[in-house]
């Protein structure tokens, strides 16, 4: 009996442990929706992984609760290099090219554009352009002047990054408490 158990745990850890590589900085409720799974299981296997030393968690405090965000082990703690799939972006359009327009939009906001975006122009506290790298895939990869990181105090929040039609919002929301072992 012990040896299914073991054969099921393992399966149920790699599909999560896919999941969380490819959709990393979920907490235990989004991926639990994601794989339609109850929160036990998701637990379970997430306990399984973070022993295996396969990912870590990291505390973030939002809304007045803490929440616990799961990350595969290899994930870069506190990069200062916003990534984003080209597919996503109507690359073929060439203000994707060669660089990349930053804008302090709020106190929580930054956006950034293949191009001069007047709108954001007006509004944005201070802005910045710096150049843009690709990997062979095609994903655009941005390194955040430190001007940025030291504003929206990155190495203590969490981010979240969205695309709004052919542009990035990053969303910086919640402190980063710790970086934890399990949530207990």
């Amino acid at each position: 009996m012990k040896t299914k158990i073991t054969i099921k745990g393992r399966q149920t850890d790699q599909i999560l442990f896919d999941i969380i590589r490819n959709n990393s900085g979920l907490s235990l409720y989004e991926l639990s929706k994601k794989v339609k799974w109850k929160i036990g299981r998701v637990d379970g296997s997430v306990r399984r992984l973070l022993n295996s030393a396969k990912v870590h968690v990291k505390v973030v405090e939002r809304d007045g609760r803490k929440v616990h965000l799961v990350y595969p082990k290899d994930a870069r703690a506190f990069s200062d290099i916003i990534e984003v799939p080209s597919d996503l972006l109507k690359t073929s359009n060439p203000i994707w090219r060669d660089e990349a327009f930053l804008y302090a939009l709020d106190n929580v906001t930054i956006g950034i554009s293949g191009h001069d975006f007047p709108d954001w122009n007006e509004i944005a506290c201070f802005k910045s352009k710096i150049s843009i790298e690709r990997e062979e895939r095609g994903n655009v990869f941005v390194k955040l002047p430190q001007k940025f990181w030291d504003f929206y105090n990155l190495e203590k929040k969490h981010r979240v990054v969205s695309i709004n039609g052919n542009n990035i919002l990053v969303t910086v929301s919640g402190d980063i408490i710790e970086t934890k072992g399990y949530p207990s």
